[in-house]
């Protein structure tokens, strides 16, 4: 029996994101099939890319982030005031020790 392995996902981060995350993402799942994937950032953004990766359907949870840090941001400033980011949200929940819910 294979366990899962949870992936946390900033898909706001990077150039051409969040569909370059997105495909990653489905890469990453047929490659590995016991892949879980919590996706933090802009849900209505998130939820439709998913739809073309069927593959993901039943292995993601979507966590929604308002707020986006700017590639040109300074590091010390985005930490401090980006603590609602898809990168803030997805430290927090790291320090914290969360794990998603089992699909």
């Amino acid at each position: 029996m294979t366990s899962e392995l949870i992936i946390s996902l900033d898909a706001m981060g990077g150039d051409h994101a969040p569909d370059i995350v997105i495909e990653g993402a489905g890469i990453a799942r047929e490659r590995v099939p016991n892949l879980q994937f919590i996706i933090y950032g802009d849900e209505t953004r998130i939820v439709p890319l998913l739809t073309r990766f069927p593959i993901l359907k039943n292995c993601c949870e979507v966590r929604h982030t308002d707020k986006i840090i700017s590639a040109y941001e300074k590091p010390s400033r985005a930490l401090r005031r980006g603590r609602d980011s898809s990168m803030g949200k997805l430290f927090k929940q790291l320090k914290m020790g969360r794990q998603m819910p089992p699909f």
